[in-house]
Parts: structure tokens; sequence; C-alpha cells
């Protein structure tokens, strides 16, 4: 068997997250192993743990958490009434015995100077901790074992609930989680008012919800979350990035992503050509294929005026509509629900090389070039924006689908100083925002809510929540309970 035979035979296709078959927090977390990212160190974490478990190896708990946190007491049941773990311990307790478990999980932070003699004790070790703290070597170029690198207070219940039912029988709902997570503080506390925001923007008849989403959420399989969001028809409005886009229509077009091996290195992928996401691959096939579909649409613009990259989207939403019924997908959704979707860097992308190189074909044919202009997508934008009642924000990610959209506010205060024009102010009331982004860093993607608002971006008055952690982690959750409360979604027999 040929190297290329042996790689693409062993190949694991990724499924996308389907939370309308998810009536529970293990159903989740199930479909979790199967995306990418964050989603699957959780999915995957939850199947080691729950396996050690079920063949009565109990791993040991480490963590430093102060004794009476609620998040201790949580590991505390897990150890001592459900003696599913041994512990918990602290480092220094854990250090002072003579035990040296097979298999030992460290919650949260740990001390960097105990961490040699931490690790030399040890031998098979999870991490769970936002600190991106971990063995060394353990992590590698996109591949994530044994770890979930996102705060613990948010992913210690959602394993507890998944395990109880894996290992109990006992079900936990969306709805219950987020009343066992307002005890927990940090990011945990965030989800619950993220998830209740959401709730309150969608059902607020009187809002205009735009969606923006950067980031590969798509690769991660996360493609149904935006469709949901578009069928349940309180999102009127969609920003995305031209990479995400093209993700979505080779999903949406019946192509695979597929599960990154690390034994396979970069350098036989590129031979291959499987294109690596961090954790993920793209085969470049899938490209060639969608390149026939936006071919296709292309073939049918006559170039004698000019279009916005929505006028593409939803030609292209048609396309996939007539040709492959029965696919969901974005552009599906949006297609059936007339809801226009941008992208404001349109030529950093795929589907921007695709027409790049379309246009040079059509000079060497002498017919005249197709030309994509950026301001028939913010005339969109702005109609909608000005006319609106109340705004409503929910974003993943940050990058310029996030700036473009919440620029309208000072685009709107321009227009009116510089026309003379007296139209009411134009800013946002709901906002709704996961990104892990720091706002010390300085970027666009930690820009909070509050600095929005001296850019009169944002009102003062609305509700805001901004959740400081992997989307694919807790989005698929505040969205099943904004979703499932709003009926959306079927709740559990």
């Amino acid at each position: 068997m040929t190297q290329e035979a042996s790689v693409l035979d062993k190949l694991v296709p990724l499924e996308p997250l389907d939370l309308a078959k998810c009536f529970t927090v293990n159903d989740i977390v199930t479909g979790m192993s199967k995306c990418s990212f964050g989603a699957r160190m959780l999915g995957e974490m939850a199947d080691t743990l729950g396996t050690l478990i079920h063949l009565g190896s109990r791993p040991t708990i480490v963590s430093d958490l102060p004794r009476y946190h609620p998040l201790r007491q949580l590991l505390q049941w897990m150890c001592q009434d459900h003696k599913w773990f041994d512990g918990p311990h602290t480092t220094e307790s854990f250090l002072k015995g003579d035990a040296k478990p097979d298999h030992t999980l460290v919650v949260g932070q740990y001390n960097r100077y105990d961490e040699d003699a931490l690790f030399a004790k040890c031998n098979r070790m999870y991490f769970v901790n936002g600190q991106y703290q971990c063995r060394t070597g353990q992590v590698r170029d996109g591949y994530f074992p044994n770890v979930v690198f996102a705060d613990e207070s948010l992913v210690m219940p959602i394993l507890y609930s998944a395990l109880a039912e894996r290992l109990t029988g006992n079900a936990c709902g969306v709805d219950e989680l987020m009343s066992m997570l307002k005890k927990f503080g940090g990011v945990a506390k965030e989800t619950v008012h993220g998830a209740y925001t959401l709730y309150k923007m969608l059902t607020d008849e009187d809002s205009t919800n735009m969606f923006t989403v950067s980031g590969a959420m798509t690769v991660g399989k996360m493609q149904l979350l935006v469709a949901d969001l578009i069928d349940t028809g309180r999102i009127k409005y969609v920003a995305a990035t031209g990479a995400l886009m093209a993700h979505g229509l080779i999903e949406g077009s019946g192509c695979k992503h597929y599960k990154y091996d690390p034994n396979v290195s970069d350098e036989v992928l590129a031979s291959l050509g499987l294109n690596r996401v961090t954790d993920s691959l793209e085969p470049e096939t899938n490209f060639d294929h969608i390149e026939e579909i936006v071919t296709a649409v292309l073939n049918g613009y006559d170039g004698h005026r000019t279009r916005g990259s929505n006028d593409f989207y939803r030609d292209i939403g048609k396309y996939i509509v007539d040709h492959y019924p029965g696919v969901r997908s974005i552009l599906a959704s949006a297609y059936h629900q007339d809801i226009p979707i941008v992208t404001p860097a349109f030529i950093d992308s795929e589907l921007g090389n695709d027409v790049f190189v379309h246009n040079v074909k059509r000079l060497r044919e002498q017919l005249p070039r197709l030309v994509f202009n950026s301001e028939e997508d913010t005339a969109v934008l702005f109609k909608m924006a000005t006319e609106a009642k109340r705004l409503g924000i929910f974003t993943i990610g940050g990058g310029v689908p996030r700036n473009n959209t919440q620029n309208v506010a000072p685009l709107h205060e321009i227009y009116n100083h510089r026309l003379g024009i007296d139209q009411p102010a134009c800013s946002f009331h709901y906002g709704v925002r996961i990104d892990p982004a720091q706002m010390a860093l300085g970027h666009l993607s930690g820009c909070t809510y509050s600095e929005g608002s001296s850019w009169r971006k944002f009102d003062f008055e609305g509700p805001r929540a901004e959740i400081r952690t992997d989307a694919t982690i807790a989005w698929p959750f505040m969205q099943r309970f904004a979703l499932e409360k709003l009926g959306f979604y079927k709740a559990a027999a």
C-alpha cells in the first residue's frame, strides 16, 4: 500500500453538531467528540474518563482550588460520594503521599514550581484549566490529547453531568446544567448570563438581531448551530469571514472534513493536498468541488453591474437548495429565510480566490470583469440598522465581521453630521459575545462592550454578556438552552 493510500484510508470524518438531536448535556458532549478544537477536547476527555471509571480505574484528582470553593465541593462529590475518582488532593498533600497513580486528573491552575515533582509522580496525566498548563510535550501542534484548555468552572460541571448519565443513568438537561453553573463563578457564571441574555434578545419582537462569526467554526462542525439561529427567524443579518463561508459551502454540498493524525507530518499532508486547520483536515479536492459551484453561479452574471457578497451568497444558496436538497447549511437556511449574509473582507478567502481567477478567464475571453463592491453590503447593513426599533448582536469570535457590523453606529453618526441629517442614534441594545481574547492584548477581538460604548456603538442600558472562553465549548450549551426555552428545540420527553 502506498503512503498516500495508507493516509487516506485512515481518515476519520468529522460530523456537524446537531443540537436538535441533543436533549441532554451528555448528548451534546458525545457529539462534541466528533467536532474540532475545544469541543473535541471536552468530548474526548469525557470518553476517556468515562471508560477508565467504567473499567474500574479510579483516576486521582489533584486540585489547588480553595477548600470551600463550590467547585471543590463538586470534586468531592465525584470522589467521595460517587467514588469515580480518588481524592481530591491538593498538590502539596499529593506530593507528600506515597501513591503513584496510573491516571491523574489535574483540575485548575497549579504552581509551576511544583510541576517537575508532580509530573515525576504520575503516569498518565489529564488537565483541565484555562491557562494552557499541561505536561511538557503532551500537546503538539494541532494535537491536544487528554487536555481541555478552558476554565474549570465551566468544564467540570459539564463533565460531571455527562459522566453522571454514562455511569448512573441520571440524565441532566441543559436547563439543569445552567442552574448548576450559577454556583461556580468565573466563566461558568458568564455562560449562564450569556444564555439568558441570548434568550432575552431573541424573544424581543422589537429587536433586529445580527449574528457575526469568525474563526474556523464550520470546520469546527458548528455550522448547524448557525443554520438553526437563522431558521428561528430571530436573526436578520449574518456577517462572516469568507473562509468560514467557503468551509461551510464544502460541508453544505456533501463534502467532509477529517480528524488530524499527528503521526502524519505537515510535509506529507502538503504532498497529499490535505490542508490542516489546527486539529482538522480540509482536502484540496473539496475546494475543487466548490469551484464548480462557484463557477456555475458566476457564469450566470453578465458583468454589467456591481454586486455585494450578499448577492453572491444568495445565489450560491439557491444553487445549493436546487442541487443538494435536504442538506442543511448556513447558505441554504439563509436562502430559505431571505436573510442577508455578508463578508466584509471577501477577497481574503478561497471564494475570493475563485472570483479573481474567474475574472482572469473572463478577460482572456474578452468578457467584462465581475466587480464586487463592499458598499453594496454596507447599504444593506445601514438600511436594516437605521430602520430597526432596537438592535441586538450575537458574536462568535471577533475580527472584521464583528467590527464591520458594530461600525454601523459610527457610520450613522458621521452620516448625520456630514450630511446635515437628524436621524435617531443607531446603537446596539443587546450584546452577547463568546471569545477567549483578553482586552489587555489590545487587539480587536478583546474589545469589550464597555469600550464599544465609548464609540456610541452600544447604549449604556442594554443587557450584555461577554463569555471569555472557547466558543465551541460554551456556545452549544447556551444556544440549546435559549432555543429550547424559545420552543425551537424540543425538550426531552
